[in-house]
């Protein structure tokens, strides 16, 4: 067989292989992409417990990837993910848990967007979506408090890597600076904080806390219920169980002291009511909330939206958590008009 003959049947063959292997891998992806998730996610024992609380959530009616992308992208980091885990699987590696990254985190939570719309725009408006340069750049606060690593448990619990990888300096003399300046217009506290999409059908009424130490969700309802001491006095607390997941972040200090750290306990003329009573879920906007308890005005005959509380201002001396007649009566009844 001469030279030229055998380098173009090489040639040939070099081409048909290729595109066996290509239409294959095509093939392949086209296939987990479009397949029925029974057949394809679930095909590895690695998805086993993920695809078994999938398919009894509320989520169940949809794709898998309607919420984390199909196999037929030019993601990266969502390709790389995939063969790391085709590699470990061949390799017969110790298989890891399945733990959705912060890049992953966000992926899903703008995948949220497409059936929750009116939800996500009231997160949008809400201090909760606030980023990470708005909560770890803050002067005012950094020098009065030195960062830590528990600073993660709330503001910025999908953060793979510890406090001194996400902040320069670590300590109360700045000027401060995010190691990965494309983290300062990412959200800190994404809807995944506080939902967990693969939550039975029974679950998803109420919110569930991400915690970012035990890697794990945990139903507001098994939360452990909120204690607040005034002094010697216990504070009576709401028995809505949506008020200890936000205690878990808006939590007095150790001591269980009324208004340290950053607790938000109504107590006043507003003890034993839940944060829900008068803000929103998703926007935490209270604006009208008033009404619902004082549909024309207060015992006193005032407009309530008009009285000097920090409802009516920020800057009220008044504020509505802890306002009492007291402060604005001094033990005196107003006369009648």
């Amino acid at each position: 067989m001469s030279t030229g003959r055998g380098a173009k049947l090489a040639l040939a063959g070099g081409l048909y292989a290729g595109v066996f292997l290509l239409t294959t891998a095509v093939g392949s992806l086209g296939y987990f992409h479009f397949g029925n998730p029974r057949d394809t996610c679930a095909s590895c024992h690695e998805m086993t417990v993920a695809h078994t609380s999938w398919s009894s959530s509320a989520h169940s009616s949809l794709h898998c990837r309607d919420c984390h992308g199909g196999s037929l992208t030019l993601d990266v980091h969502a390709l790389k993910a995939h063969v790391n885990r085709v590699v470990r699987h061949f390799t017969r590696a110790p298989a890891e848990t399945i733990r959705l990254k912060e890049d992953d985190i966000l992926r899903v939570n703008a995948a949220c967007e497409k059936c929750h719309p009116q939800a996500v725009a009231d997160w949008r408006s809400s201090r909760h979506s606030s980023t990470y340069a708005r909560f770890f750049l803050d002067p005012d606060h950094n020098r009065l408090e030195r960062l830590a690593p528990d600073c993660l448990r709330c503001h910025g619990m999908f953060f793979d890597k510890n406090i001194e990888d996400l902040v320069t300096p670590v300590s109360t003399v700045g000027p401060w600076s995010l190691r990965d300046p494309s983290k300062a217009v990412q959200p800190a506290i994404p809807c995944l904080a506080c939902h967990q999409i693969h939550s039975g059908a029974a679950e998803t009424k109420l919110p569930q806390l991400y915690s970012r130490h035990e890697q794990a969700y945990f139903p507001a309802g098994l939360l452990p219920p909120v204690d607040v001491v005034q002094g010697n006095r216990a504070v009576k607390i709401s028995s809505d169980p949506r008020q200890r997941l936000c205690a878990q972040c808006h939590a007095p200090d150790t001591f269980r002291r009324l208004g340290t750290g950053d607790d938000r306990t109504p107590i006043g003329v507003h003890e034993g009511l839940s944060c829900m009573d008068c803000h929103s879920r998703h926007s935490n906007s209270a604006k009208g909330s008033c009404a619902s308890c004082h549909p024309g005005s207060s015992h006193c005959r005032i407009d309530v939206e008009k009285m000097d509380t920090t409802f009516l201002s920020s800057s009220s001396k008044h504020n509505i958590h802890t306002v009492a007649c007291e402060d604005c009566h001094n033990g005196v009844r107003p006369a009648k008009k």
